[in-house]
């Protein structure tokens, strides 16, 4: 295939993606991993704690009703400070946030810091996203964001291995392991938001390492995007794009990316215990060392990590996007319902593989869908419409394996009623006019392999 003649927007987009992508990207990991760690943490935390499945559950929960109330606000402050001072901010604050979590003395206080937690980082992700727009014109967003997105199965398979070396560290200093698990894991997000103070720029009129004449270049690429946005975006059609938001096939897809993305969270959070669940006396072997689960945990995570570009690359070359979006949740119900039901410790493993594959693999392509199924005015308020049900999800579905663990005793009821959810989520989008999804070929896609 001939790849097209760089031009000079080429050459300045992708300067300006070499400054700061990878500081985006080590941000984007580091908060997963200061999500995620409170699962690894579990393992011994709850036992030393008398910390049951239900109240764990009810501080992920929390979390993510505290990120969600905050989102909204932290965003509006950041278009008015500017990105540099705010995204170094929530970096900083989170970072604290997180390693405070080593104070932890029960039930009570799990809850509170998990909020601090969930209060400190809200609206780093839509704010990073906004940021990449004063830099990237549109059709150069759709690769952008999915290489951010790959931070989540790399900081879920990197989080849970030294997560697992951590909590080894079991005593020294007279520490608890989890305890030196969230102090050291914490720290980093703090060293990264002071270097995002110094290194990231808020505009590109701004940038002392771009030329005046990229200025200009860069300038004028997304003067001439956001002309075209303002011509196929209207002033005064606000009633008009809430009516398309609320309009029943939207609704059946942001239900659909709910039931998702709340999969793949509990996926994250649970699957360290879930894990060591697998490794019982009663299948016939000593329990394992905790860098071992981190190890195991890991796997998953990183068969999705190759499963999301190779499936996205799949959906873009097809130009399909309804099944890529459907099978894999399918796909993924398998998997739990494999964990659950088979008794092989290896077989329940390959089950939790092809469930974490499945969520993550679809993701990127879901947020191709507004694009489709709404007009152009309401694109950029789909996408964080799409977010609010993926928060939503993310906030219920762990709580929901939480109180079924409690119930059961054991996590297969957990892993059978998130099966469940995802063919919920999967049928909901058969009830979409398949015609909404024919064309599916979108100029966002189209030059971005030049660039990266």
């Amino acid at each position: 295939m001939q790849s097209l003649p760089e031009t000079a927007a080429d050459r300045v987009i992708r300067k300006a993606a070499r400054r700061f992508l990878w500081l985006l990207f080590l941000l984007f990991m580091f908060s997963f991993i200061d999500r995620a760690n409170v699962g690894m943490a579990a393992l011994t935390m709850n036992n030393d704690l008398g910390i049951s499945a239900s109240q764990f559950a009810l501080s992920l929960t929390s979390f993510s009703v505290a990120y969600f109330l905050c989102e909204i606000p932290s965003n509006l402050i950041l278009e008015r400070v500017g990105a540099r001072i705010w995204i170094a901010r929530i970096a900083i604050t989170w970072g604290l946030a997180s390693a405070a979590c080593m104070l932890i003395a029960g039930p009570i206080s799990l809850i509170i810091l998990r909020i601090l937690v969930g209060i400190a980082e809200a609206g780093f992700a839509p704010g990073a996203v906004l940021y990449l727009t004063y830099w990237f014109p549109q059709y150069h967003r759709a690769r952008v964001n999915t290489r951010i997105m790959l931070a989540q199965p790399v900081a879920l398979a990197l989080g849970a291995t030294v997560s697992g070396v951590l909590i080894g560290l079991n005593g020294m200093l007279g520490l608890a392991g989890w305890r030196w698990l969230f102090l050291l894991e914490g720290l980093p997000s703090v060293l990264l938001g002071i270097v995002a103070l110094y290194f990231l720029t808020d505009r590109p009129a701004d940038a002392k390492w771009l030329t005046p004449t990229e200025k200009a270049t860069l300038a004028d690429c997304l003067a001439r995007d956001n002309a075209a946005q303002e011509w196929r975006n209207p002033i005064g059609s606000r009633h008009a794009i809430t009516r398309d938001l609320f309009s029943r096939n939207f609704l059946l897809i942001s239900l659909a990316f709910g039931c998702l993305i709340g999969n793949a969270n509990a996926l994250g959070l649970w699957m360290p215990q879930i894990i060591r669940s697998l490794n019982t006396p009663a299948a016939g072997v000593a329990a394992m060392p905790y860098w071992m689960t981190g190890v195991l945990t890991a796997i998953p995570s990183l068969c999705a990590l190759i499963a999301m570009p190779i499936w996205t690359w799949n959906a873009d070359r097809m130009k399909e996007r309804f099944w890529h979006c459907v099978l894999p949740m399918f796909v993924a119900a398998g998997g739990w319902c494999a964990a659950a039901t088979l008794t092989s410790p290896a077989a329940q493993l390959a089950g939790l593989v092809i469930a974490s594959a499945g969520c993550i693999a679809a993701w990127p392509v879901f947020f191709a869908l507004p694009s489709m199924v709404l007009p152009p005015r309401a694109h950029a308020a789909g996408i964080a419409f799409l977010n609010v049900f993926g928060i939503a999800g993310a906030a219920l579905t762990p709580f929901i394996m939480g109180i079924m663990k409690d119930r059961t005793g054991t996590f297969a009821a957990s892993m059978i009623a998130m099966a469940a959810v995802l063919v919920f989520g999967a049928l909901a989008m058969f009830l979409v006019p398949r015609r909404i999804f024919a064309n599916s070929d979108s100029a966002e896609t189209s030059k971005e392999a030049l660039l990266f």
